[in-house]
């Protein structure tokens, strides 16, 4: 057999890690809860990425350590926590050569291959960031430092906005809205009083997954929710807003997008692109679906 690739996409929602040849022919790709890196905590994020990874070697016939890996991963925006993480991979028995990149930079990969030209790629999922490669080559991040500094657009954003609408429209501080009994349901929960009970402990994945309850009510027309994403959608258009300053003003840059909030048909998509295109027209949108783990894979190669 040729070399032996592995790539993972390792996100707060889920870890997915993908076994590939070299000619980038996937054998197997595997799923596992999800996983954040901090500074300190490279051995459990280390040890849920193995986990997936032996999954996805048993499942291809292979047994690890692989020959190269690319690990994209939240929270490994930063060289510190970069190999902080290859060291505990490397010591696990991942692979012989562990590189770790920001899961924007896989996305990158994914999204422009190795063009040139580059380009910008805009995350929603639990948080929100954008990152891009300006014809030069270099990566440059807009966003993504945590639910406690920002993240605007993201999950948790808007899962902590669905919420002040329910609070607001509870007490008259706001405008009736559909998403307290939204809420309710979703949850579980019968009144009020044990929504606020829930949200005391709720930690940031489970305020954000309220995030596509509310585009849903978005979507059905609730003008308090179509309101939250129009603000969501202007973070994500400011994002893009501070990278398109890395390219020439005279040229067009291609923009995708991906995450769990930024697929077809989202509203929050919708309301994205419609103002993208009033604000900033030298940016064009790119469609089409975005395999970051493909993308971890295609560096991987290129090692």
């Amino acid at each position: 057999m040729t070399s032996l690739l592995l790539g993972a996409d390792v996100g707060g929602s889920h870890v997915s890690v993908a076994i590939a040849r070299s000619d980038l022919a996937i054998l197997s790709r595997a799923d596992g809860s999800g996983t954040v890196m901090r500074t300190g905590a490279g051995n459990a994020t280390a040890a849920v990425i193995t986990e997936v990874a032996r999954r996805a070697a048993a499942q291809a016939g292979v047994t690890l350590p692989a020959d190269r890996a690319v690990i994209g991963a939240a929270g490994a925006g930063r060289e510190a926590e970069q190999q902080e993480l290859a060291r505990a991979l490397s010591v696990g028995g991942l692979a012989r050569q562990v590189a770790v990149r920001g899961d924007g930079e896989i996305a990158l990969a994914a999204a422009f291959g190795t063009s040139p030209d580059g380009g910008i790629f805009v995350n929603a999922g639990t948080g929100s960031i954008a990152y891009a490669r300006d014809p030069r080559g270099v990566i440059h991040r807009s966003g993504g430092y945590g639910w406690q500094l920002g993240d605007e657009g993201g999950g948790y954003w808007l899962g902590r906005r669905a919420l002040g609408i329910v609070g607001q429209a509870y007490d008259g501080r706001g405008e009736d809205s559909t998403l307290l009994a939204r809420v309710l349901t979703v949850l579980g929960l019968t009144d009020f009083d044990g929504l606020v009970r829930w949200a005391a402990g709720a930690a940031p994945a489970q305020v954000a997954g309220l995030a596509p309850h509310l585009l849903q009510a978005a979507r059905d027309g609730d003008a308090a929710a179509r309101r939250v994403v129009d603000d969501a959608a202007a973070a994500l258009v400011a994002l893009v807003g501070v990278l398109v300053r890395h390219f020439p003003k005279e040229q067009p840059v291609a923009v995708a997008t991906g995450g769990g909030l930024l697929g077809e048909g989202s509203p929050l998509t919708d309301a994205f692109r419609m103002q993208l295109a009033g604000s900033l027209p030298q940016a064009q949108i790119q469609t089409g679906a975005v395999d970051p783990l493909f993308g971890a894979l295609l560096l991987a190669a290129a090692v």
